[in-house]
């Protein structure tokens, strides 16, 4: 019986991790779409170089690793495995 929920769980978590990464990619590229329209919509910086660009985009990428949006992905992780934990209590012990 145990052994039907840890494959269980196994998939589960291969599936997640999957998802997690294709989220995590995803919302990368859209944080550094939107700072590159931040550069580009300035007009203020339409003679600033291309290094200048560059370390504008690095800045906010690293401020973005260290953000809420990043830390929130785990939520992939955390709140199917409250869903898994809580089904089994409740199938198998209530």
């Amino acid at each position: 019986m145990i052994l039907g929920w840890l494959k269980l769980a196994f998939l589960l978590y291969i599936g997640l991790t999957i998802a997690y990464f294709l989220t995590a990619v995803y919302s990368r590229s859209v944080r550094r779409e939107k700072l590159e329209k931040a550069w580009d919509g300035d007009p203020a910086r339409e003679d600033a170089s291309q290094a200048e660009r560059t370390a504008f985009i690095e800045d906010g990428m690293a401020h973005y690793e260290k953000g809420l949006k990043k830390r929130l992905l785990w939520l992939i992780y955390i709140i199917p495995t409250i869903g898994f934990i809580a089904t089994i209590y409740f199938v198998n012990w209530d």
